[in-house]
């Protein structure tokens, strides 16, 4: 099985991709690191060159003093903008994912037992960043059925809790933290559970909660700080 084969079967056959793609040498995690940016970083591309630029600054300085304003407007041109967000792509899709792996090996070092080697691990939450190779042609329908162009950024992700149920304000605190996470979360999640309980011999149940430990701690933490700053 090829590496394309790999990646694409992960989606409808996890367990068969994830027993090749671990009995393959370690850099071949790059195929599904570099996908993940290059399908996050053609969505904020396209983003950029189709939403109403005018009115997104107006909603990035609505909240700025009017001397702050007049300064910050000029800055957010549509170049700057998109090379803002492909480095934030980049190390987003470095460190998010890394630290997850991190925490999982950390996981397995406390539980004792067969303990995984950290680039394993990292092997895992690569392998199953597959479904964003679908969040790329959703975003763009959402993009182009944007009413005039307007569309938060935040919003972009059909598929994510505050698009699907709750419709909160892109300025809203809840909003922002619903908006990040999506079905495609959930997905990447069993996925993982399914490659911890290829490599570490789990139970389908004991490899879910060790999937679901990095997400739980750092959306946990951000709710309990949006609870204390009583954010809406």
């Amino acid at each position: 099985m090829s590496l394309l084969t790999t990646y694409l079967v992960m989606l409808f056959d996890p367990r068969r991709a994830f027993t090749a793609a671990l009995s393959r040498k370690v850099w071949t995690l790059l195929l599904p690191l570099t996908l993940a940016i290059v399908f996050t970083a053609l969505l904020n591309i396209f983003y950029f060159y189709h939403v109403d630029l005018a009115w997104l600054r107006d909603q990035m300085t609505a909240t700025m003093p009017k001397a702050q304003r007049d300064i910050a407007l000029p800055f957010y041109t549509r170049g700057r903008l998109i090379g803002i967000s492909l480095f934030g792509v980049v190390l987003l899709a470095l460190v998010v994912n890394l630290g997850r792996a991190f925490i999982f090996w950390i996981i397995f070092k406390v539980r004792g037992g067969d303990t995984q080697r950290f680039t394993r691990l990292f092997a895992i939450v690569m392998w199953s960043t597959a479904p964003l190779a679908l969040i790329l042609p959703a975003g763009i329908l959402n993009i182009m059925l944007a009413p005039e162009g307007r569309l938060a950024g935040n919003d972009v992700n059909p598929v994510s809790l505050n698009q699907l149920l709750f419709h909160l304000p892109p300025s809203s605190g809840w909003g922002q933290l619903l908006s990040t996470f999506s079905l495609i979360n959930i997905w990447e999640m069993v996925l993982i559970a399914i490659g911890l309980q290829v490599v570490g011999n789990l139970k389908f149940t004991r490899a879910a909660l060790i999937a679901i430990a990095p997400d739980a701690l750092v959306y946990g933490i951000w709710a309990a700080a949006l609870l204390a700053s009583g954010s809406t």
